[in-house]
């Protein structure tokens, strides 16, 4: 297992401190709290309390996958005005605001693979099959999902 940069770790992203856990050997939110720098004293946490009958509902796997970032050459490939116009639309409203929307498209917020995927899907139900693809990648562990 890859080792964590702790600051790639969001505030807001809550870490386990549950040690009895029979889901912690692969667990991110452990791995992340087992990793924490010795200065940090202060955290979202799970609370043990979440885990019931050898299930957590917080658990995610600890694995490297596929990050992107970056709308901008997505639009490349879509020569359509109109299907561009589509797909910022579909995309805004998803993201929930413009604001959002600018900050996916130059690249602030990293896609975990599911929000690649429906980038993917709307940009083919608007555009047809053309080639997709983000302007940087990089293999991390996902700090971006909450259950």
């Amino acid at each position: 297992m890859a080792e964590i940069d702790f600051s790639q770790v969001p505030v807001w992203w809550p870490v386990c401190t549950n040690e009895g856990c029979p889901m912690a050997g692969d667990c991110l939110r452990r791995k992340a709290c087992r990793e924490a720098p010795a200065d940090v004293t202060r955290w979202a946490a799970v609370m043990p309390s979440a885990l019931s009958d050898g299930q957590c509902r917080y658990y995610q796997k600890a694995e490297v996958v596929r990050m992107a970032r970056g709308l901008n050459a997505i639009y490349i490939n879509v020569r359509s005005r109109e299907a561009q116009h589509k797909i910022r639309m579909v995309l805004t409203g998803h993201y929930g605001s413009k604001g959002a929307y600018y900050r996916y498209k130059d690249g602030e917020r990293w896609l975990n693979p599911d929000e690649q995927q429906f980038v993917v899907d709307t940009v083919r139900l608007y555009a047809g099959d053309v080639e997709v693809s983000f302007d940087q990648y990089k293999a991390t562990y996902d700090f971006t999902r909450l259950p």
